[in-house]
């Protein structure tokens, strides 16, 4: 087996060969189709997730330890099972749900696995997809991808799932032509935000990204408007099109960055009432005054990936007609470094994915 390997943190990854396992009781072998680079392997690679203020989390704090091989976007087809793994057909292809869970915590049995207490996630708690082959433990983390191409596939599994969990959190379903939602960056996660919303909702739809080339991709995706939020007049510029002909102003705004400037920037659109929903992992901190939150009845809601079951109802969206078709770029598995490197500078328009 094949994997490209996180040796030490920070540092390029190497190609590292290893036997390739044999499943055992539950456990499905997949060979590896498509694997998604992901934003938030950077933060893996690099060993910390910014806390702000100077904080950091380290991530061998989570039990993670070198050499670990990431990769939590995968879709492949099974190749060999265990004597109890179920339905899992040999030789069939899957997009994989890599976010395992216990099924017994607290949060699993309120419904929020995403967030279990012991989690075995592919790709960032255990070994992933930036390998020839992946081992998944149970068969309902297997989802049947007939009709959608294994290079769309394996991007749901995170960026579309993330993307599509934080929208349901808005109602999208209740706005009208009189509703704006604006999406806060430009990258993978806010392109296909712009296609979801405009399969889903009837709102208008603006984006805001620093970058003009990726402004310019929102714009080819449907988005109604684009800005600069770095401009002065970037606020009035929103919300003169959030009032134009009626409209009601900005009813939410989604964060797909994080950052301590893109929150400031979305509570400032939001009307009355208005909900902002967190989803970017970049880091910092960001006060808050906290008396207009009430005055203003705010929502603020952070959201985390989603479900099992979103992601099979994605899945579905996807095979009935839904139009994800966003910007993506091939790469081989072992330009798996180079492909970080480029994410990290800001040069990738659309999602990377890996072909070992």
């Amino acid at each position: 087996m094949r994997s490209m390997q996180i040796i030490k943190w920070g540092e390029p990854l190497e190609l590292r060969e290893s036997e390739t396992p044999t499943p055992q009781g539950s456990e499905i072998l997949v060979r590896i189709d498509a694997c998604g680079v992901c934003h938030s392997d950077l933060h893996i690679w690099e060993g910390f997730f910014d806390l702000g203020e100077g904080q950091k989390f380290p991530i061998e704090e989570r039990g993670v330890h070198l050499p670990f091989t990431m990769g939590h976007e995968p879709a492949g087809v099974v190749i060999a099972k265990g004597p109890d793994s179920g339905d899992a057909e040999i030789g069939n292809s899957y997009a994989i749900y890599p976010w395992v869970n216990c099924g017994e915590c607290e949060p699993c049995l309120n419904g929020l696995t995403q967030v279990c207490d012991a989690p075995k996630v592919i790709g960032t708690r255990v070994n992933g997809a930036y390998s020839d082959h992946v081992m998944v433990p149970d068969h309902r983390f297997l989802v049947d991808h007939t009709g959608i191409s294994s290079d769309l596939a394996c991007t749901l599994a995170c960026s579309g799932l993330t993307t599509f969990s934080a929208i349901r959190k808005i109602d999208p379903t209740s706005h009208t032509a009189k509703d704006t939602v604006v999406v806060l960056g430009a990258g993978g996660l806010g392109l296909t935000a712009v296609r979801i919303l405009k399969h889903l909702s009837k709102a208008r739809v603006v984006v805001s990204d620093i970058d003009p080339t990726k402004r310019a991709a929102a714009e080819d995706m449907g988005a109604d408007l684009t800005v600069d939020p770095t401009e002065d007049i970037a606020v009035q510029t929103v919300q003169q099109l959030a009032k134009r002909d009626g409209g009601r102003g900005v009813a939410a705004t989604l964060d797909f960055v994080g950052l301590p400037q893109t929150m400031n920037f979305g509570l400032s659109l939001l009307r009355k009432g208005g909900h902002h929903v967190h989803v970017g992992l970049f880091g910092g901190a960001h006060p808050i005054s906290l008396p207009p939150v009430a005055f203003r009845m705010l929502r603020i809601s952070g959201s985390y990936v989603g479900t099992l079951e979103e992601f099979r109802e994605l899945v579905v969206l996807v095979q009935d007609g839904m139009d994800l078709a966003i910007p993506v770029t091939n790469r081989p598995l072992e330009q798996a470094a180079e492909a970080l490197a480029d994410l990290q500078a800001g040069n990738v328009v659309g999602r990377l994915v890996l072909k070992p």
